[in-house]
């Protein structure tokens, strides 16, 4: 298994508040993992590091104890651990704004994925995304949780609509801005896939899903359709902080 990941601030913010994870546990097993932090001051960046610090320590011990026994099923484990991940990094990010007045309210989005052998386990909070790339496809596996999406789902709004909203950065649910989240999982195959994309939505916001194919299509390293993504969101626009985690299962 291939990945590489790259961040960056963008053109128009002044820092950067996205984070990104990925820990290999063994040749065909890896976690990976995104956040968009949000809130003023500090609290974005500091959302998001909580976050990814909490989660990777959680993640870590929970698969050394899985892959230690290997009468234990992984698609029975694997979404329970990825979900107590993402509650704990919850809990952790909610504990540190209560802890600090000047973070009061700060919260990250939080998606990520478990890869081991040609399966896949995701976890998703907020509008950070993970997509599979086919040889002719892009294809969205998580489901935003935004306003606009709500509005696509009670059928007020159609999906064009709603990538041009003045309210698309409008999220429903985050980690870190309750006591409690409820995330989503996923299980996927990854027979037939390419490249696995998890991203914050500085990318998905300034790149379109035929641009995001046109640059995987083409040829070079990993790291060089990372660096070729993130500037292609900066020639767009770059309005926010940009992060993208590439990972070629073998």
């Amino acid at each position: 298994m291939l990945f590489f990941g790259k961040t960056d601030k963008g053109r128009t913010r002044a820092s950067n508040q996205d984070a990104f994870a990925a820990v290999e546990f063994a040749p065909d097993t890896a976690f990976f993992l995104v956040c968009d932090g949000m809130g003023g001051a500090n609290g974005g960046e500091e959302a998001s590091r909580v976050a990814i610090d909490t989660a990777v320590k959680s993640i870590s011990e929970d698969m050394e104890a899985l892959l230690e026994n290997e009468n234990l099923d992984k698609s029975k484990y694997l979404p329970k651990i990825l979900t107590y991940a993402a509650e704990t990094a919850n809990l952790a990010v909610y504990d540190r704004a209560t802890e600090e007045p000047s973070l009061t309210g700060m919260g990250t989005t939080f998606v990520g994925a478990v890869v081991t052998g040609s399966m896949m386990y995701v976890v998703n909070v907020g509008d950070s995304r993970l997509y599979l790339i086919t040889e002719n496809e892009v294809t969205q596996v998580t489901r935003d949780h935004s306003y606009v999406q709500y509005l696509v789902d009670m059928g007020v709004m159609t999906s064009e609509q709603a990538q041009t909203s003045s309210k698309k950065n409008i999220i429903t649910k985050a980690v870190g801005t309750g006591d409690t989240v409820s995330p989503d999982t996923f299980t996927v195959s990854l027979d037939g896939v390419k490249y696995v994309l998890l991203c914050s939505d500085g990318l998905t916001n300034m790149v379109s899903k035929s641009e995001i194919l046109s640059i995987m299509s083409e040829e070079g390293e990993l790291s060089e359709k990372a660096e070729a993504l993130v500037a292609k969101a900066n020639e767009n626009g770059g309005k926010d902080n940009i992060t993208t985690v590439l990972v070629k299962p073998e």
